[in-house]
């Protein structure tokens, strides 16, 4: 049982999931009609997962549609604008996303610690850091769309503007639809109650006014009503602006700058900025007493990740015979064996043919007379293949040996190969390892699917060659596309697709990791190729060791991303990762 204290999460409870999307869940921070945010730990960090409910998944394709574009738009800011993306699964269902856990107290839960209105100092301060989260947003041609006080999270180091869950690229407001009003109506802006489609990054400078005004009386501007009586207002009325007016003169004219009904005379994000800025420094601690105590004991929380342990899964005898499992003691699973599946695969590769035969799924005792686990065979054709990117395999796609169709979990699996680590780009699938950790090591990498028990030997990440003699290249490549014979090409930033192979941007080194994945840096020296979010498609980001940067060498000369499992991929105009199927433009030759 983790230790919430200072979290701002409560315990999980009974229905909760323990695992969303691999990551183990902590304690629940919040829900609501459409979702929940669960608190989880994720490369040793806490994350807030948000995902949708299963019933809103399987009815609202509305709200699905609008939890795609939050994950479009969260892939696009950066780190200062919002809590980072770092994980999603916008097919799952029900679909989910992971951001950095933000250790802070909402604005509007402020003002309930504090017992009501801020300071004009601290009203400054929370102008300059909600306008500066603002500036990179806008610049991106983006709007929030649903600035609001359960938005703006105050944290130990300033404020953070967090869930895009309705924001929406400037250039796409057309798809709203006819007649739809998206947002909290008492921080709507004019053009934004009256269902214009044009909506530029104004709209959010007006609901920051409107949450300044909240924040100095309690109470929005126009009024906290929901209905029609409060965009009425917005729309055709002035402001309430005593309480601050009051309070602080020189703040209510900024703040009525952006409550002004014509988009065009608001000040932009970047000139509330230095507005802000001219009433500073802001020196620690930069919040009130009432609730810096809060903010320091949930940032003490967040800088010791504990780690989370999963129950223990059913073994595969227990499911069988439909008991219930009980607790396994320690010495129980150290004499647990595991097998993963399962499928016979056979690749052709540089003129070798590689035959991998995993055992089926099973749970068996640790008894070293037990058989030794798969074998792993490479014979050598009498005539070699003519291309290295095109695969031979014992059976036609999507169907087993036996030529009956496999369902898609057994046709993922084929897809996917073995679980076996696989050589970097350029290198053939030269063998693997003992599968049963009895020695030896695959090539660029240990066994990814071997035994539970490691004792018996074996390397995890240990390099070298697999017994195919194959060895993971260096140095720089170009990609060729088996279906439009059109090579991979980006420029240093943005997206990439594929041109003429002999184009500039064509060139990709591979820098290999210590666990057998690798990247693919770009030969401008400056970004790495990542499985992106946006529409499945692919970025180019600066080189670090997030899962969406590191690749592997699938089955038939396909590029799997570890970060989402799929293969990379020509299609919808430019490159993407996809469900990985073995077709011709998922295909790549180095050379």
């Amino acid at each position: 049982m983790s230790d919430l204290a200072g979290s701002g999460a409560k315990p999980l409870e009974a229905d909760d999931p323990r695992q969303i999307g691999g990551i183990p869940l902590a304690g629940r921070l919040g829900s609501g009609g459409m979702g929940r945010v669960f608190l989880g730990v994720h490369e040793g960090r806490y994350v807030a997962v948000k995902q949708v409910l299963p019933s809103i998944a399987g009815e609202d394709q509305d709200f699905v549609r609008r939890f795609g574009h939050e994950l479009d738009n969260l892939s696009r800011l950066p780190a200062t604008a919002t809590a980072p993306l770092l994980a999603s699964d916008r097919d799952a269902r029900p679909p989910w996303l992971a951001t950095a856990y933000v250790p802070g107290l909402t604005l509007s839960k402020a003002l309930e610690l504090h017992g009501g209105p801020l300071p004009a100092r601290t009203l400054w301060l929370l102008l300059r850091e909600a306008a500066a989260g603002l500036v990179p947003v806008h610049e991106l041609g983006m709007v929030h769309r649903d600035l609001k006080p359960s938005n703006v999270m105050l944290t130990v180091e300033g404020a953070t503007v967090i869930d895009f869950g309705v924001a929406r690229a400037t250039e796409q407001s057309q798809l709203t639809r006819s007649g739809m009003v998206i947002g909290t109506p008492a921080y709507m802006a004019p053009e934004q109650a009256t269902t214009r489609r044009d909506l530029s990054g104004a709209a959010d400078v007006f609901a920051l006014g409107s949450v300044l005004a909240y924040a100095a009386s309690g109470t929005p501007p126009f009024g906290d009503e929901s209905g029609p009586a409060v965009l009425y207002r917005i729309v055709h009325e002035e402001p309430d602006l005593e309480a601050l007016r009051e309070l602080d003169p020189a703040l209510a004219d900024v703040v009525a700058a952006c409550l002004d009904k014509d988009a065009g005379a608001r000040p932009t994000a970047a000139e509330l900025v230095r507005r802000a800025e001219e009433h500073g420094p802001f020196a620690a601690p930069l919040w009130p007493d009432s609730i810096s105590g809060d903010l320091a004991e949930k940032a003490a929380f967040a800088a010791h990740v504990q780690e989370i342990e999963l129950p223990e899964p059913e073994s595969v005898e227990t499911l069988r015979l439909g008991r219930k499992a009980g607790p396994k003691t320690p010495e129980r699973r150290r004499r647990r064996r595991v097998f993963l599946a399962v499928v016979p695969v056979v690749v052709t590769v540089g003129g070798a043919t590689l035959a991998v035969q995993l055992l089926p799924h099973v749970s068996a005792p640790d008894d070293r007379s037990a058989s030794a686990g798969p074998s792993v065979s490479v014979t050598a054709p009498a005539v070699p293949t003519a291309s290295s990117a095109s695969p031979s395999r014992s059976a036609s796609p999507g169907k087993s040996p036996t030529g009956k169709k496999k369902d898609d979990d057994d046709q993922a699996r084929e897809e996917q190969a073995d679980g076996t680590p696989s050589p970097a780009p350029g290198a053939g699938d030269a063998g693997g390892g003992s599968q049963d950790g009895s020695g030896g090591s695959g090539s660029s990498g240990g066994s990814t699917g071997g035994t539970a028990d490691s004792s018996s030997g074996g390397s995890s990440a240990s390099g070298g060659s697999g017994s195919g003699g194959g060895t993971a290249p260096s140095g720089t490549h170009r990609y060729r596309n088996a279906e439009n014979s059109a090579c991979l090409v980006a420029p240093s930033s943005g997206a990439a697709s594929t041109g003429d192979c002999g184009s500039a941007g064509t060139r990709w080194t591979v820098l290999p990791l210590s666990d057998g994945t690798f990247q693919l840096q770009h030969e401008s020296g400056r970004s790495c190729l990542n499985a992106g979010i946006l529409n499945g498609g692919t970025l180019m980001l600066s080189c670090n060791e997030s899962e969406l940067r590191r690749w592997r060498v699938g089955a038939g000369g396909s590029l799997v991303s570890i970060g989402t499992g799929g293969c990379l991929d020509r299609g919808n105009g430019g490159v993407t990762t996809t469900r990985c199927s073995g077709e011709a433009s998922q295909r790549w030759t180095a050379f």
